[in-house]
């Protein structure tokens, strides 16, 4: 934390045990039994008072500043997030710590929250446990971070009153390129420092003490097993996630991470979304069990208080402590849930009843924290992660353990590997199919040619029938040529190397060649081609023959699919900043599960029952190099009314360059 750090007597007088009337607190919402249940939640803090309009919050939060705002988002007139802006422009209330709560979880919903000032966001419908553990970990925050005046009174310098630490990420690999993709994914995280050793990692894990280590497994000098054996052993790290993120994914090297007491496995490559997920949860339940471990130890010798026991009780993470004979003396409300007990039942009664044989273990077992299998007052089981901590010596001794649900992360991690397996089979699939279209080729263009000179032999005239069916075999071969560049184009893409080279070229003019191309097969279908709405001269950045590919693989599919005697209409639009090129027909359509299932390789969605010729590669390839000329394909399609399909792509700036030449590199 920067700024002014408060003095020790300051630190001693408000590190003691908060009192019940320790917040004032206004809760506002349009919903009055969404009050009177958040009431209830916190009716630990007695000064309470309530709103159910933002104009009506900020005219009592004016007549007294209240210490904690709990608010929802959207409310009819003032919104939540005007509100909240009105509190932070209030010098005398700047320093309020502001809640959302509300039942629209989306990143877009936190961003606007975070973006109006507001320290944590809490989700509808709301757990009691996870609401008080809330504000009672803000208020606590507010007050450790509120320097005194004169008269040892807290002032409200807005800029020192309230401030939230930054969480601490320390990032440890060899290779320098997964450092700076590590970087750029959890830079909105908090201060990140980097190794490219072991040694060097536990220097600095010593020095900045972590809130989160993330792990490389192979490394030159000391793996990562040994660095994480090593900071596991020492009780600053015991409750510091590690989360091992490494190729050397096998299930062998994840369970020996996770018996080293990783919290986390994850496989590269990662997806974005989910290594931000997992991150977040860590830091959250590690920011949790800071608060709670911090109290727990400084007040342990009264750990029958009411005050702590409520703490204790609203935690997460089951907790359950027990004396040295045997007894238990107190056990959390997550610890009822996970064992299916009654609470008063369960104080004074035997800990190995709930803990079987693990209790026994504890002696022996190190401080690590170990997975292990439990047993529910049901006779069910579950996968938990426990970790134990004692106190005091001889008779005087407390041993407390805590224990986290892990069966959910267990699924989660059955379902990676699952995925992963069927990703690494699909790519196989798609190197196999590559190379054989790449095999086949020169064989095939030896046999269309020899047909060729078989056509124009005027020495060696064929029959009618024989030129007839010479036809048939060209025709087919030309099929099987486009199929194979399909394939491979569908690998080279999965492989994150398609080609493009994109310029400023006229779409009109790709539009009409692409028209010129597939004239004769709409004329033998009986269906007419209609450019209507396109100007003289629209300018797009495109790859051109990459373009004519995609029109002329949407234009065959639109002749296709289209009724004798209909049209195909084309049209070239200019939008703000992007050129719109739509090609609608009047064919058979698509339903919503065709549409769910359009852009599968070798799909054909049913079609290929018609007799229609096809591999279900074409749409595939053509949103591939749309998105790779930085554009967009999108669809709509209705039973019997036909479809459009529109290619959105940029349009050239100003001082754009006349050519962008780069390979394309795809994340998966």
């Amino acid at each position: 934390m920067t700024g002014l750090a408060p003095s020790a007597s300051r630190i001693r007088r408000h590190t003691q045990p908060e009192s019940t009337n320790g917040g004032r607190l206004l809760i506002v919402d349009d919903d009055p039994s969404a009050i009177r249940a958040m009431s209830r939640m916190l009716s630990r803090y007695p000064d309470q008072r309530f709103a159910t309009s933002g104009a009506d919050a900020l005219r009592l939060a004016r007549e007294s500043p209240p210490d904690l705002v709990l608010l929802d988002a959207d409310m009819p007139g003032m919104s939540g997030f005007e509100l909240c802006g009105a509190i932070r422009a209030d010098p005398a209330m700047s320093h309020v710590p502001v809640i959302f709560a509300t039942s629209h979880d989306t990143p877009t919903l936190r961003d606007a929250a975070r973006q109006h000032g507001a320290v944590d966001f809490v989700t509808k419908p709301l757990d009691g446990s996870i609401v008080a553990q809330c504000v009672s970990s803000h208020l606590r925050g507010k007050v450790l971070g509120a320097p005194e005046g004169p008269e040892g009174e807290v002032r409200g310098e807005p800029s020192l009153v309230y401030r939230q630490m930054k969480p601490r990420l320390l990032v440890v690999d060899d290779d320098v390129a997964a450092i700076q993709l590590l970087r750029s994914t959890l830079s909105d995280m908090g201060d990140l420092y980097f190794a490219t050793s072991g040694e060097e990692a536990i220097k600095l894990a010593h020095r900045y003490a972590p809130d989160l280590i993330l792990l490389d497994a192979q490394m030159p000098d000391t793996d990562g097993f040994e660095v994480c054996r090593a900071l596991k052993s020492q009780p600053a790290f015991l409750q510091v996630p590690i989360v091992f993120v490494t190729r050397h994914c096998d299930p062998k090297s994840e369970m020996r991470a996770l018996d080293l007491g990783a919290a986390d496995f994850i496989a590269k490559p990662y997806t974005r979304a989910i290594l931000l997920a997992r991150v977040r949860n860590l830091l959250a339940l590690k920011h949790r069990t800071d608060a709670e471990l911090l109290l727990t130890r400084e007040h342990w010798h009264r750990v029958s208080d009411t005050r702590i026991a409520d703490i204790v009780g609203a935690a997460s993470d089951a907790i359950v402590t027990f004396d040295a004979g045997d007894k238990l003396v107190l056990i959390n409300e997550a610890a009822c849930r996970m064992f299916g007990v009654d609470k008063a039942e369960a104080i004074g009664s035997p800990a190995h009843s709930l803990l079987g044989e693990f209790v026994a273990q504890l002696e022996t077992r190190d401080a690590q924290p170990a997975r292990i299998t439990a047993a529910s007052s049901d006779g069910s089981s579950f996968f938990a992660e426990m970790s134990a901590s004692r106190s005091g010596e001889g008779e005087e001794q407390l041993t407390t353990v805590m224990l986290r649900d892990i069966g959910h992360r267990e699924r989660l991690e059955t379902e990676s590997l699952a995925r992963l397996e069927a990703e690494a089979a699909s790519r196989s699939k798609t190197r196999m199919l590559s190379y054989i279209a790449h095999e086949m080729g020169n064989p095939l263009n030896g046999l269309l040619g020899f047909a060729e000179l078989m056509r124009i032999d005027g020495d060696n005239r064929l029959q009618a029938s024989q030129v007839e069916r010479l036809g048939h075999i060209v025709t087919c071969g030309t099929q099987l040529q486009v199929l194979m560049r399909d394939v491979l184009d569908v690998g080279r893409f999965e492989a994150g190397c398609l080609n493009v080279e994109t310029t400023s070229l006229d779409a009109v003019s790709c539009v009409a060649e692409a028209a010129a191309s597939v004239g004769a097969l709409a004329v033998l279908a009986g269906v007419t081609l209609s450019c209507g709405g396109v100007s003289d001269v629209v300018r797009v950045v495109a790859d051109a023959g990459r373009l004519q590919q995609c029109l002329l693989n949407l234009m065959t599919n639109a002749i296709k699919y289209s009724l004798p005697g209909s049209h195909v209409d084309i049209a070239v639009t200019e939008r703000s900043r992007e050129v719109a090129i739509s090609i609608r027909d009047k064919g058979i359509g698509m339903n919503e599960l065709q549409l769910h299932h359009l852009f599968e390789p070798f799909n054909r969605l049913g079609r290929h029952r018609s007799g229609k010729p096809g591999a279900g590669l074409g749409l595939v390839i053509t949103r591939q190099l749309v998105e790779a000329m930085r554009g967009r394909l999108e669809v709509e399609s209705s039973i019997g009314e036909g479809s459009c399909f529109t290619i959105f792509l940029p349009a050239p700036e100003p001082a754009q360059a006349t050519r962008q030449t780069g390979e394309v590199a795809h994340e998966r």
